[in-house]
């Protein structure tokens, strides 16, 4: 029987260590904290990709509770029971030598055995929980948790503390793993990430266990499973679709250390796989803001992914996804691939996507972006539906993201905690995404952490992207359920590469009010013209955005809350324009980053609109500006009753959305955007 092959052995291990250290030196320093702090049975969560990190470390002096709740949280349970530390420790001793982290994975490996047996019976008892038997043993956990004791197990089994009894120990637990992971799958798993998750950890057993009885069947099982699973789960876009970025990611690597792990050893396995991950890939390149995270979409922290696209690049040779990606392979990159990987990512000719603008049209999400640039200016519209199984869905119809020369300045607030509380309900909720409310209602009805009620659902969808702009749209009918009904449509032209135009319409017989909101980053300095309602960012160092609202509102500042990780929330501040109406009540608002006073310069006109007979047109129907600025001007047109011929300024031009470039006074470029 040929023996079966892990990411690494110790013959990578000189290469490795030497790559790691060479080029990762603040990487290695957190796996050697990490890993210091379990020798002491002492626990954080601070590995990028920790799903539910918390960087407050939490201490057993005496035997450690696997049940322990800091806080009341479960999340922190299960996260202890994970076990990330497992494979920290194997890394540790590899980088450093030190027999320390050797006996410390050997005591926790037994620890955990010893705590935490399970039997073939509490399994089959457990089908009404989703076979959840208890804290320490649930199905998506103990995929995870196999995953980081092999990753450990591979480094550390090279130590002389690692005997025949170590060995039918760690033997043992995988076995049971395999046993529980059969077994414990429900048809709901087919649908949520959860099913990705707990199939990884089963196809690692099956594949590199063969002498195990019924690890062939586990294997075979595990590959179905992820067939079919990528089948459903995955849009043809690319984006997974419970439409969250950290579980699209989450996916994505369960997708990827199977493949991995067959192309290493020789498996064949259904090309499906390769062609959904690559897939998956495209979309998150598609969706990587310009400072190199990840946008916040949901149930989502602000991770950094460069590393993810660095690794699809070395296994799908793409230069698209290494322009993105890190110079040199990423830290877990290295682990992945050895030194060949590293040669071939160096090798790897770097090029810019072929795309740039893009809508991901089965997710509803769209990305407006100047050029690839850390630079770019880059504007994130999710107007897609809930996620399928309005879990880890957020309430945020008709969100933007806004990033810009360098500086992010609108973003999503994020998630914060899982558990049911305020603060849940908070991060979740419409009122604190860069959208549209109504009547100070929410867009859907929050029940409780993972249950909606009314989902709204998106309407009049509509994208197109071109050299000279980018166009989006989308509605819903959120707030269809009110006694005087609202139909809500957002529309975003961006005047490429330069700024945007937004412009909301709301329409109803009732009278109502409408609230816009716009949550800045952290520390950003706010001031509001008084007698304009202009808002504009005053950092003492360039870059800075304008928001000009283009009729007399309310126009506030109110703090909000931001978290960027999981457990970790801080102060912010958040805009809002406000105006009450009936019939069509408009929103349009510039949204204008700049460097210099030149280019904050914005001169705005509006123009009269005239029928093709002359008569003028009212601006419940249509609006018009021409936009003058110091590169030249834009005249922009946005017809509210659909399609029509008007006549504007010099202009006789016929559709819904018009743009007119001029410069030197006269016209270089005319576009029909939306007929």
């Amino acid at each position: 029987m040929k023996q079966p092959v892990f990411f690494w052995s110790e013959n990578d291990r000189e290469t490795i260590v030497e790559a790691c250290r060479q080029h990762w030196a603040d990487e290695v320093g957190e796996v050697l904290k990490r890993a210091d702090l379990a020798c002491d049975n002492t626990f954080i969560f601070t590995h990028r990709w920790d799903m539910e990190r918390c960087e407050q470390p939490v201490s057993f002096p005496e035997a450690i509770d696997w049940t322990f709740r800091l806080n009341g949280d479960f999340e922190w349970t299960v996260m202890l029971n994970r076990a990330r530390y497992m494979a920290d420790l194997g890394q540790a001793y590899w980088l450093t030598g030190d027999e320390k982290y050797a006996s410390s994975y050997i005591r926790l490996l037994k620890n955990w055995l010893i705590q935490n047996p399970l039997t073939e019976e509490e399994v089959h008892f457990s089908k009404e929980r989703s076979y959840n038997v208890k804290d320490t043993w649930r199905k998506l956990d103990s995929g995870i948790r196999m995953g980081n004791w092999l990753k450990g197990y591979y480094c550390i089994r090279s130590s002389p503390l690692w005997g025949e009894e170590e060995e039918s120990l760690f033997q043992q637990g995988v076995q049971l793993h395999g046993m529980y992971l059969q077994l414990a799958f429900t048809p709901h798993d087919l649908q949520s990430n959860w099913g990705f998750l707990e199939s990884n950890g089963l196809f690692q057993i099956g594949l590199l266990f063969p002498w195990i009885d019924d690890a062939d069947r586990w294997l075979h099982t595990a590959i179905g499973r992820l067939v079919k699973m990528a089948e459903l789960q995955v849009f043809e876009d690319g984006m997974h679709n419970e439409q969250c970025s950290m579980y699209h990611h989450e996916v994505l690597h369960c997708l990827f250390e199977p493949i991995r792990l067959a192309e290493i050893n020789g498996l064949e396995i259904p090309a499906v796989l390769k062609e959904t991950l690559n897939r998956m890939f495209t979309a998150s390149l598609a969706l990587i803001q310009p400072d190199g995270h990840q946008p916040a979409l949901s149930d989502s922290d602000a991770t950094p992914m460069r590393d993810v696209l660095s690794r699809g690049a070395v296994l799908f040779r793409r230069g698209d996804l290494k322009q993105q990606g890190y110079p040199v392979l990423d830290y877990e990159g290295i682990w992945y691939f050895g030194r060949d990987g590293a040669k071939r990512y160096e090798r790897l000719e770097s090029r810019e996507p072929d795309f740039c603008s893009v809508e991901l049209q089965q997710a509803g999400v769209a990305v407006m972006r100047s050029d690839w640039s850390p630079e770019a200016r880059y504007l994130l519209f999710d107007g897609g539906h809930m996620d399928l199984i309005q879990a880890h869905g957020h309430d945020d119809f008709l969100h933007i993201g806004l990033s810009a020369r360098g500086r992010e300045f609108l973003v999503d607030p994020g998630r914060y905690t899982y558990m049911e509380n305020e603060d849940r309900k908070y991060f979740k909720e419409s009122f604190q995404h860069n959208l549209l409310t109504v009547d100070d209602l929410p867009i859907s009805v929050y029940e409780s952490s993972w249950e909606w009620s009314q989902v709204a659902v998106p309407v009049n969808r509509f994208w197109r992207t071109h050299p000279d702009f980018d166009y989006v749209q989308a509605g819903h009918d959120g707030y269809w359920r009110l006694d005087q009904p609202v139909q809500v449509l957002r529309q975003i032209l961006f005047v490429k590469p330069d700024y945007w135009i937004l412009v909301d319409t709301c329409r109803s017989k009732g009278v109502h009010q409408y609230k816009q909101h716009f949550h800045f980053t952290e520390g950003t300095p706010l001031h509001v013209n008084p007698e304009t309602g202009m808002v504009e960012t005053r950092y003492g160092d360039d870059p800075n955005l304008k928001l000009i609202p283009l009729s007399k509102m309310e126009v506030r500042i109110e703090p909000c809350w931001i978290s960027r990780h999981y457990n970790q929330k801080s102060p912010s501040s958040k805009v809002t324009f406000t105006q009450e109406g009936t019939g069509l009540t408009k929103f349009v608002t510039l949204l204008v980053p700049f460097t210099d006073e030149q280019e904050a310069e914005v001169k705005l006109e509006t123009l009269t609109v005239l029928d093709t007979y002359g008569n003028p047109v009212s601006p419940d129907r249509v609006s018009a500006w021409r936009v003058g600025r110091a590169a030249g001007s834009e005249v922009v047109l946005f017809s509210h009753q659909g399609p029509y011929s008007y006549r504007f300024a010099q202009y006789h031009m016929s559709g819904e959305i018009l743009l007119i470039r001029e410069e030197g006074g006269k016209t270089t470029r005319a576009h029909v955007v939306k007929v």
